[in-house]
């Protein structure tokens, strides 16, 4: 027979059914909020600092062949040499005339003495072997060629023999007014050769440098084929002053160096009978009425006579000059 809960039992257990229903009911009717989702995470510690190596990077400065520096023009400065008998008429009455045409010009005189130690002032120590060969040379008309391209190279200005007048300022030339040229030559009579008794040229030109090149080879070349050394060279071993140092000589390297610097041959059929001044790359060659208009009967048909040669010709003798 099945024995049924008493009756304080039964109460009990339908307590705790009513209880159990009430919490129930309570939690469904409690609201619902949006918390937002938080996730926590662990910090990661910042890493240190890497040192870093910064290079400074200077600016770059321009290479040589890219500056553009002007170069220097012509310096409004006669140059001129004495022999041993020192300055002597009439030549005093040719040097006034530049003077007096241009009286801005600047002029120097040398003597055998001061350009001994003008040389070695200026070439000992940067081309000693061209200051060594000028003091070799025993020919007075041969040193003084020299002697001329070594001024015109290093110092650049107007070079003139003393037999030469000045007939229009130089300053109608265009010296002192920034003319942009390298050097200034003129034809002498015969028509295609550069007179060498005026020649201007600024400091450093590569054609005096070229010319005087030239002439240093021409007297190796005559030592070597007489057995002799540059200081036994004499006049009469020299086939002709006029090739191996003078005007012929100056004209040849000019016209070598020309033809070098603009890759195209230059030579007597560029500057043979001209009637006006012609550039040629940075050379103004001038037409023979310029500086030999006494020599070419004057010509009326080439421009102004800028100096007049009166040719002295002293260099004219067994010695090759006084």
């Amino acid at each position: 027979m099945t024995t049924l809960p008493n009756r304080p039992t039964l109460t009990l257990l339908f307590f705790l059914v009513l209880l159990n229903f009430y919490l129930f009911h309570r939690l469904l009717r409690q609201p619902v909020l949006d918390l937002p989702t938080t996730i926590a995470t662990t910090p990661t510690p910042s890493p240190s600092p890497i040192p870093t190596t910064t290079t400074s990077i200077p600016p770059t400065e321009p290479s040589p062949e890219h500056e553009t520096q002007p170069k220097p023009t012509i310096p409004l400065k006669l140059w001129q040499k004495t022999g041993p008998r020192g300055l002597t008429p009439p030549s005093d009455s040719y040097i006034s005339t530049w003077k007096t045409l241009t009286p801005s010009l600047r002029h120097e005189i040398l003597s055998d003495e001061s350009s001994s130690a003008y040389v070695d002032s200026a070439f000992k120590d940067t081309w000693p072997s061209i200051a060594t060969l000028y003091h070799a040379i025993q020919v007075p008309i041969v040193k003084a060629d020299l002697l001329r391209l070594l001024i015109l190279y290093h110092d650049g200005g107007i070079w003139a023999d003393l037999d030469v007048s000045c007939e229009v300022s130089l300053l109608e030339w265009g010296l002192g007014l920034g003319i942009e040229v390298d050097t200034i030559v003129g034809l002498e009579f015969d028509g295609w050769q550069f007179a060498s008794w005026t020649v201007l040229s600024r400091p450093g030109s590569p054609h005096m440098k070229a010319a005087i090149e030239y002439v240093a080879n021409q007297l190796e070349t005559i030592a070597e084929q007489n057995n002799a050394t540059i200081e036994e060279i004499t006049m009469d071993m020299i086939p002709d002053v006029v090739d191996a140092s003078g005007p012929q000589a100056l004209t040849m390297a000019v016209l070598g160096s020309l033809s070098r610097g603009l890759g195209e041959k230059i030579g007597r059929a560029n500057i043979t009978g001209l009637r006006e001044p012609r550039l040629l790359g940075d050379v103004l060659v001038l037409p023979q009425a310029a500086f030999a208009a006494r020599q070419g009967g004057y010509p009326l048909d080439q421009g102004a006579y800028l100096v007049s040669h009166h040719y002295a010709g002293s260099w004219k003798n067994e010695n090759g000059g006084e």
